[in-house]
């Protein structure tokens, strides 16, 4: 009897462990989607040749390395622990919740202070190396077209996707260039008036 009143649960026990356990019931089913699309698809790896195999290993390594190295010069550091740290969990966030990327940078951004970067070393080296993949996502279609116009295959649906996207925009234009060319539009536009 004096055992059990000695491990009496108070209300704070309670309500902190009652917590835990809906954190841990969330995660479980914000998580277990995506753990069931990987665990669905392992059979389908005993089809590899296990030169391909190693062949993707190989190239995701040199992908990471890659932009880790590039995360080191934007964030303007020699060390490689706290980046590789911070942009792994960063990535594994930004894959595994809903609206992960947001998720995933301020997890990166956290760690990396965490780690004693600057607040505005990690936002400006962040920024500029998201920037930096957004504009290698957006020039990969240059690259491509010179080899379509060469006569290379594509995709019926890239085609007519590329077809509908131009003749979108090609309707679009006339509209909205003249809302853009108005004799009151200024460029430069006029500076701000300076604050009290």
């Amino acid at each position: 009897m004096d055992v059990a009143r000695s491990h009496a649960l108070t209300w704070r026990t309670v309500l902190t462990r009652a917590v835990l356990v809906a954190v841990a019931g969330a995660a479980i089913y914000l998580v277990l989607p995506s753990l069931t699309e990987v665990l669905a698809s392992w059979p389908r790896l005993s089809g590899l040749e296990p030169a391909w195999l190693a062949a993707a290993v190989a190239a995701e390594v040199a992908s990471f390395t890659c932009a880790f190295a590039l995360q080191r010069l934007a964030l303007r550091v020699r060390g490689w622990f706290a980046v590789v740290t911070a942009g792994l969990a960063g990535n594994a966030i930004s894959g595994i919740l809903p609206g992960g990327a947001a998720a995933g940078a301020a997890a990166q951004f956290q760690m990396l202070a965490t780690a004693g970067f600057d607040a505005d070393t990690a936002v400006g080296g962040l920024t500029a190396f998201s920037l930096l993949e957004v504009g290698a996502l957006l020039a990969l279609p240059i690259f491509a077209l010179p080899a379509m116009l060469a006569g290379a295959p594509a995709s019926p649906g890239l085609v007519h996707t590329a077809l509908v996207g131009g003749r979108r925009g090609s309707a679009s234009w006339p509209s909205s260039a003249p809302s853009s060319c108005t004799p009151t539009s200024r460029w430069p536009p006029p500076a701000a008036p300076p604050r009290p």
